[in-house]
């Protein structure tokens, strides 16, 4: 997306000619100047899709509230760094935090899926121009081919019932009733539902921005405050709430070296407060804290060094995207720190799998919403493994399974986050022509439900595929064919 940088005239004298200059060479942004009247037709000419304003929090909120009006964008295509956070820093800091936030929006697209709705209070200002709407960021679908899996999710997470199933995926109902709090985004574990200003492609570009270029940073501040002060260890991430905070993204600030710091507002909504509970109070297998702290707590916090590690940018593109960043925070952890392999991980579920009453026949991998378990064929063997990291704990594979083989009753511990090939039986081929027709546990279950049912005769043919069958039984039937011909004359 391109994206422009504008200053205020404070922000320019506090940073520098020489400094601006800098910053625009490195980041490539097309565009760079001091705010004034002549923006909007700016932005036309450049075809800038959003801006980054660094300015003092009073004028750059203005500024993002009529960016409609004023600039011709979406407000949510407007991203503020308040200058406050950057005035009694040194340069680097001030350097590493543009360029973040840079990259942040370079990968804002999902903002123009945002349409306004019609505004809930009308001011005479907003009659006089004419202005009836007004913009607010909801939860919009990502990717509506693979949405299926978290769906039922996403839909039980809203608390006011507005996301639902549409044509495309889930949508929001009824955008202008949405207090856009993200809760419903922060919930869904592979993050096909995103709030527009805070996806896990901003994310992974974000932090990775800062792993790049400010080596000394070691805390990562996810903040809904504008007014917070920070050391120069810190770096600050605007979040639309905290209940917009997927646990994904905590656990992979830790494994890219940055401590989670989450600031609490002085006056919590139920649902942030709902959410500061469910996020874990630590890294799984560490004494690694996520601290959640009012703002005037921020700067007694003491911190860790965390070896820095840049997040692999094809996670947020896999099929799996935000368990995908999950699985990679425990794998880059382990590598840095020695983990507890008892120590339970929240929100991965273990699997077990009776092997004397598996048959192997399938249906697990069918109904797994997750592609854990998958069945593979190497050779003359067929086995079954489940991918345990992946395990959302649905129990799908539980409810359907025909034989009573599976359980998932507990979390996860971090010695168990791998695949376990469970059950495995030799390949049964047909008698005939030799063709793989299955494996040697599901012919052996189906012959015992035939003899069960008194179809003995029938348990000949469970190793012969369907074109042999056919054979078989249209030679038998021209026979009898013949045979009672040849009694009939």
């Amino acid at each position: 997306m391109r994206v422009g940088l504008v200053v205020s005239k404070r922000a320019r004298e506090v940073l520098g000619d020489q400094f601006l200059k800098g910053i625009y060479e490195e980041s490539g942004v097309p565009y760079l100047a001091e705010y004034g009247d002549y923006l909007k037709q700016d932005v036309r000419d450049n075809d800038l899709q959003g801006l980054l304003i660094v300015s003092e929090t009073p004028f750059g909120e203005d500024v993002k509230a009529r960016a409609d009006e004023l600039l011709g964008l979406n407000p949510f295509a407007v991203e503020l760094l308040p200058l406050e956070w950057l005035s009694d820093k040194g340069e680097d800091y001030r350097r590493a935090l543009i360029l973040a936030y840079l990259s942040k929006l370079e990968r804002h697209d999902l903002v123009y899926r945002l349409q306004p709705v019609k505004a809930t209070t009308i001011s005479r200002r907003s009659l006089i121009r004419f202005k009836l709407y007004e913009y607010r960021a909801y939860p919009v679908l990502f990717d509506s081919f693979n949405f299926e899996r978290e769906i039922n999710t996403l839909i039980e997470s809203c608390p006011k019932g507005l996301v639902a199933r549409s044509i495309e995926g889930v949508s929001v109902t009824n955008p202008s009733d949405c207090s856009g709090c993200g809760y419903c985004t922060a919930k869904g574990y592979l993050g096909y539902l995103e709030m527009p200003n805070f996806t896990t492609d901003q994310f992974v570009a974000f932090v990775n921005s800062v792993v790049r270029n400010y080596p000394k940073a070691r805390g990562l501040v996810f903040t809904g405050e504008k007014d917070v002060k920070l050391r120069e260890d810190m770096v600050p991430l605007t979040v639309p709430s905290i209940a917009s905070i997927p646990d994904s993204f905590v656990m992979a600030s830790f494994a890219a070296g940055l401590t989670p710091v989450i600031v609490v507002p002085e006056k919590p909504s139920d649902l942030e407060l709902k959410r500061l509970a469910e996020i874990p109070d630590r890294f799984p297998g560490t004494e690694l804290k996520v601290h959640k702290v009012k703002k005037g707590e921020i700067e007694k916090l003491t911190l860790p060094e965390l070896g820095k590690a840049a997040i692999p940018e094809d996670v947020p593109l896999s099929k799996y995207r935000r368990r995908s960043l999950y699985a990679w925070a425990l794998e880059e952890m382990a590598r840095k720190v020695k983990l507890n392999e008892d120590d339970q991980v929240p929100g991965v579920y273990y699997v077990e799998v009776d092997p004397s009453k598996c048959v192997l026949c399938g249906v697990c991998v069918r109904a797994c919403q997750m592609m854990v378990p998958d069945m593979r064929t190497t050779n003359d063997l067929t086995y079954l493994e489940y991918n345990i990291p992946f395990c959302i704990g649905s129990q799908r594979c539980v409810r359907n399974c025909p034989e009573n083989a599976i359980k998932v009753e507990r979390l996860a511990k971090v010695k168990e986050l791998k695949k376990f090939r469970y059950v495995e039986a030799k390949v049964l081929r047909c008698k005939y022509c030799g063709k793989p027709i299955g494996n040697v546990k599901i012919r052996g279950r189906v012959d015992d439900l035939l003899d069960k049912h008194n179809y003995n005769n029938v348990t000949q043919y469970t190793d012969v595929c369907n074109d042999c069958k056919q054979k078989v039984l249209t030679k038998m039937w021209l026979e009898n064919y013949l045979k009672l011909r040849g009694q009939l004359k």
